[in-house]
This record gives C-alpha cells, structure tokens and sequence, in this order.
C-alpha cells in the first residue's frame, strides 16, 4: 500500500516514460586513461556502449570510481583499504554524452557506488532527502520526492529505519534509492550483487529492476553466471563489456552467449599476434589484447582446438577460463 499524501503536498514525480535507445553511447571511452593516487589503472580504454542496459564485467573498480567519485586502491596496493579517488586524467570519457572528466555527468545521472559509507543515525527517508536537497530539490518537494522513491522500490518499510542498522541488501537498496531520487535519465550502479546469494540477492535483483524502469542504466558485476540473479541481471542487459588489465576484450549483445557460453577469456604471455592467426584460419577469432583477450568458437571447434593450436604456434597461454561462470 502507498504512502498517503497530505493535502496541498507536491505531487509523486512522474516515472519516466521508457527509453528507446539513447542517441549518444550510455558510455563512450575515448583512450581514456584512468589514475588512483596518481598511478595508471586503465592505460588507453576504448568503448562505445550499445543500447540502454549496459552490464560491465571484470576489473571495473577504476571505471565505476572515476564515474562514482568514489576512493579506490591503487594498482599494485593489493586488497588493501580504498586510497585516493579514481579521475580520468587523458583521454576522454563520457556518461550519456557527459564529460566525466568535468564532472559533467553528475548532473544527468544517479550513482550508486558499492558499500558506500553511510551516516548510521539517520533514517532512511532523511538520507534520501538531503540527496534530494543536493540535486536542486527544496525541503517540501525532497521529502514528497523521498517516500514516492520508497514507494516506487517497494522499500517504504525502510523509510523510517535507521540506515546504521540495516543489513548488508537493505543498504544496497538505500544507496540505489538515493541514487534514483532526484528521477534522473541515467543510474550508475555498482555491483550489486556482489557476496550475496538467494533470497538476498534475488531481493536486490527486483529492487535494482524497479530502479532503472523508464530510464537508462550502466551497472557492474565482477563476476556474472547464468543462473539466478546474476542470470537475470544479464538478460536485462542490451550490451555486455568486459574489461581486463584496463581494456575491453569483449563486447557483446547477451543474445550471443545465451544459452551456451562459447567465449573465453585467455591471458597470451607472448605469441598473440601469431596465435590469432593460426585461430582464424580454423574459423576461431581471437580479440582484445595485448595480455588479455577473449576467444571466440564456433559450432564445430572447442577449447581444446584452441590450445592445441596455441601449442602449434608456441604461444605461451597462462590462464582460460569461460567468459561467464
């Protein structure tokens, strides 16, 4: 049941009608170079989104802090606590035709990064609040804006809940509430899924649908499979990009990888260039690089062609493993 609404409150904003496809790439990288506390993450990415449901996978962490304005670790520091913020410091790189490097994008898009630090006392319906109070909305309009996003998510039990006493799923669907409230075009959404199983993460999986509803969304996933969820997740999907080591070694609609999986993800130490010869010739194709790539089969060829004609060029493969799974 709905929130009532006292008389002479502004009215529930309006859902967004659905969009087609956008006329400009959701994203669109242009050699864009990404730093954390000065130290390079993604040398020269490039990539053009397709579509209005863009799901990125693999080592989106550098991606998601520079679009988020959120802390990460720097390469080479391990799993350690987050350091200095990610920023796009060449190149370029664009959020629904926004320059992120401006910080341009802030305006069209609602973020929600992973785990984000929270004030524990406040209730949710205030967080949700003072977000709306920051994107422009006056005290009366971002309370009314508040409930009707709870109401919208399914979430108006949490509305009163203080956010320092929620679970783990109940804070994720706070932070992607405030992220929507302000009823931007765009969410960004950070890995949602990430560590939670079942009932949590099919919770979260209905929430986040009801979030990007009539609007555009780029979310991310370290790691996506078939079933459950995940699975859900990436049916919604329009565009799957996979980065590795900084750059896209795989672009594809989910269509190509439902039902079966015949693309993997390979590490080539050395011998690509011949490897992805000796591959074409028998019908395989061998793309992304220069250390990772994404190997493509088709009907009548398996794994096992492929490393044996990896042994024929002695191309030197440390690692393949199924693109999703």
């Amino acid at each position: 049941m709905g929130r009532e609404v006292a008389p002479g409150a502004p009215p529930e904003p309006p859902v967004p009608a659905a969009p087609s496809c956008p006329s400009v790439p959701v994203l669109l990288a242009q050699a864009a170079r990404i730093a954390v506390d000065g130290v390079v993450a993604y040398a020269e990415l490039d990539l053009a989104t397709r579509g209005d449901r863009v799901l990125c996978m693999g080592d989106t962490g550098p991606l998601l802090g520079a679009l988020c304005g959120t802390s990460r670790v720097a390469p080479g520091r391990g799993d350690g606590p987050p350091g200095g913020l990610a920023r796009v410091v060449a190149g370029s790189l664009r959020l629904l035709g926004r320059d992120v490097r401006r910080g341009e994008h802030y305006a069209a898009s609602g973020l929600a990064p992973l785990d984000p630090p929270l004030p524990a006392r406040w209730p949710v319906v205030d967080y949700l609040g003072w977000a709306a109070r920051l994107a422009g909305a006056s005290a009366r309009a971002s309370r009314a804006l508040a409930h009707a996003t709870l109401d919208r998510l399914g979430l108006a039990d949490l509305g009163r809940r203080r956010l320092g006493v929620l679970g783990t799923p109940e804070r994720r669907a706070a932070v992607i509430a405030q992220a929507l409230v302000a009823t931007p075009p765009l969410i960004v959404v950070e890995d949602p899924l990430c560590g939670l199983e079942g009932h949590a993460a099919l919770w979260i999986q209905t929430v986040l649908g009801r979030a990007v509803a009539g609007r555009a969304a780029l979310v991310s996933a370290g790691r996506v499979v078939l079933e459950g969820a995940a699975g859900e997740l990436l049916r919604s999907a329009t565009d799957l990009c996979v980065l590795r080591g900084g750059r896209l070694v795989a672009q594809a609609a989910p269509a190509e990888l439902l039902p079966a999986a015949a693309m993997y993800e390979l590490t080539v130490r050395r011998g690509a260039e011949a490897l992805r010869q000796e591959l074409a010739e028998a019908g395989m194709a061998l793309t992304g690089g220069p250390l990772h790539f994404c190997l493509r089969l088709p009907e009548h060829a398996s794994v096992t062609d492929a490393l044996a004609a990896a042994a024929r060029v002695r191309a030197v493969v440390i690692s393949c493993s199924p693109l999703l799974g």
